[in-house]
C-alpha cells in the first residue's frame, strides 16, 4: 500500500519506520524539519513509570493553589482564557476517581510495552550513543507533596519499573553536585533518557530513508477521499494519492481533522527549556523537582532545565514570567548557574483525559490517528507507531486500541 504519514515528530517517525518494517510504501510529510518541534525540546526521558496523569484525583483540589502560587508550574494566558476555559473544565472533570483510574489503567498498558516499540528501531538505527541508561530521579522538597506522591508508587510499578525511595543523604550520594533542597526522592529503575533527542530523531529518520521511505518538507493543506477510495493529499507543492493516511501532527492535527469530520478537544500545552553549557555533566541523570514541575537533564550541549505547563498562544513568543520561573528553580538547585545561553518553547498536544488518540477514524476507514500524547510522546512514540502499523497492515494489534479511539469524544 501507498501510505502517507503526516507529521515528523517522534510519533510520526516511529509510525513511518514501523510501516516500512511491514513492507509498505511510505511518504512522511511535515512543514518543519523532522524532530524539530516538541520532540526536540522535551526532557528526553523514557518515562516508563509515567502512568499517573497530571489531572490526578488530587489535582482538582490543588488547582486553586497551582493557579495562584508564584512557585506553581502552571501558567494561563488571560488573553486566551475564553478559548482555553472550556478545555480546562473538561480537564478538571477528568479528575474524578473513576476517570483517573481509567486513564491510569490504559496508560499502564501502553507504558508497559514502551520498550517493545523502540528496541528494534533503536538497534537498527544504532542510537545507543545518544542514550544514557541511568535511571530518572524525582525529588520532593516538602513532606506533604512526597507523601501524596508516594500513594501512587505501587500503581507506577505496574508498568514494570522498580521504585527506590531515597533519603536526603541518598540523593546527595547519587548526585553530590546539586544543592540538596529535597526532603525525599525516588529512583525509577527501568527508565532512561536521551542525551541528545534531535540526534535520536535524525538517526531514526536515516533508518526510514535507508529502508526506502520518502520525506517531503511540505505543509499538508487538505485531505479528501476520492471516488476510488483513495486519499488525495494536497500540499503546498502539489497533490498525490495514497491508499492510507496516518495523522501524527501533534497540536496541528485538528487542522486536518476538520477535513475528515472527526473532532477532538485538543489543546496546546506550551513547554519551555533553558540550556546552560557550563553545567554540562554536573549530574548523571534527569532530576525532576516535582513541586516546581521542572526537569534538569544532562544533555550533550549542557544542562537542560525544562517543564511547566502554559496555556497560551500557538506561537513562539516566549513568556518572560515562565523563563524567570525556570531560572529561579535552576538557581535553587544549581547555585553556580550562569544565565542560560539558549531558551526554547514548544507545544505539547493534550486532550482532557490524558490519553493519546490512536487508531482508525470512524468517519473514514482509510485514515488513522496517532497524536495527543501530552507529556509522554517521547516515551510512547515507538509503541503507538507500532500499534498503528499493525492495525493498518494486519488488522490485528498487540493491544486493544478501543480505549484510545477518537470515538470516546462526544462533541
Amino acid at each position: 500500500m501507498k501510505i502517507a504519514v503526516i507529521g515528523a515528530g517522534i510519533v510520526g517517525i516511529s509510525s513511518a519506520n514501523w510501516l516500512k518494517k511491514y513492507g509498505q510504501d511510505v511518504t512522511l510529510y511535515d512543514m518543519n524539519d523532522p524532530g524539530s518541534q516538541a520532540s526536540y525540546g522535551n526532557a528526553g526521558t523514557y518515562a516508563k513509570y509515567a502512568n499517573i496523569p497530571t489531572n490526578s484525583s488530587s489535582y482538582f483540589y490543588l488547582f486553586p493553589y497551582l493557579l495562584l502560587n508564584k512557585n506553581s508550574p502552571l501558567f494561563i494566558s488571560l488573553k486566551r482564557l475564553n478559548e482555553t476555559f472550556p478545555w480546562i473544565i473538561k480537564y478538571l472533570s477528568n479528575c474524578r476517581n473513576e476517570k483517573v483510574n481509567h486513564t491510569v489503567q490504559h496508560l499502564t498498558t501502553l507504558l508497559s510495552h514502551m520498550d517493545d516499540g523502540y528496541e528494534d528501531l533503536f538497534n537498527e538505527a544504532n542510537v545507543e550513543n545518544y542514550i544514557s541508561r541511568e535511571s530518572i530521579m524525582y525529588g520532593w522538597s516538602t513532606k506533604l507533596f512526597f507523601n501524596a506522591a508516594k500513594r501512587d508508587f505501587s500503581k507506577r510499578e505496574e508498568t514494570g519499573v522498580k521504585i527506590t525511595t531515597l533519603s536526603r543523604d541518598d540523593i546527595s550520594d547519587l548526585e553530590p553536585n546539586i544543592n540538596n533542597i529535597f526532603y525525599k526522592g525516588a529512583l525509577f529503575e527501568g527508565s532512561y533518557f536521551a542525551k541528545n533527542p534531535i540526534k535520536v530523531s535524525e538517526a531514526l529518520m536515516k533508518l526510514f530513508i535507508k529502508k526506502g521511505g520518502k520525506f517531503k518538507k511540505e505543509k499538508v493543506i487538505s485531505i479528501k477521499k476520492t471516488e476510488t477510495n483513495q486519499i488525495n493529499i494536497k500540499t503546498s507543492s502539489g497533490e498525490s494519492l495514497h491508499d492510507r493516511v496516518v495523522i501524527t501532527s501533534g497540536v496541528w492535527s485538528n487542522d486536518l481533522l476538520k477535513h475528515i469530520g472527526d473532532k477532538v478537544p485538543l489543546e496546546a500545552e506550551r513547554g519551555y527549556h533553558l540550556v546552560n553549557p557550563e553545567l554540562k555533566n554536573i549530574v548523571k541523570r534527569p532530576i525532576s523537582w516535582q513541586e516546581r514541575g521542572t526537569y534538569f537533564t544532562p544533555m550533550s550541549d549542557g544542562l537542560r532545565t525544562g517543564g511547566i505547563v502554559e496555556f497560551g498562544a500557538l506561537n513562539e513568543t516566549k513568556n518572560e514570567r515562565v523563563l524567570n520561573f525556570l531560572n529561579r528553580a535552576l538557581k535553587e538547585v544549581f547555585p553556580s548557574a550562569d544565565l542560560p545561553q539558549k531558551t526554547w518553547v514548544g507545544f505539547r498536544p493534550s486532550v482532557p483525559d490524558s490519553l493519546p488518540v490512536i487508531g482508525q477514524s470512524p468517519k473514514n476507514p482509510y485514515i488513522y490517528y496517532n497524536f495527543g500524547h501530552q507529556h509522554i510522546g517521547w516515551s510512547l512514540g515507538g509503541i503507538s507507531g507500532k500499534l498503528v502499523a499493525q492495525q493498518i497492515c494486519a488488522n490485528n494489534t498487540d493491544l486493544d486500541l478501543s480505549p484510545y479511539s477518537v470515538k470516546r469524544f462526544k462533541l
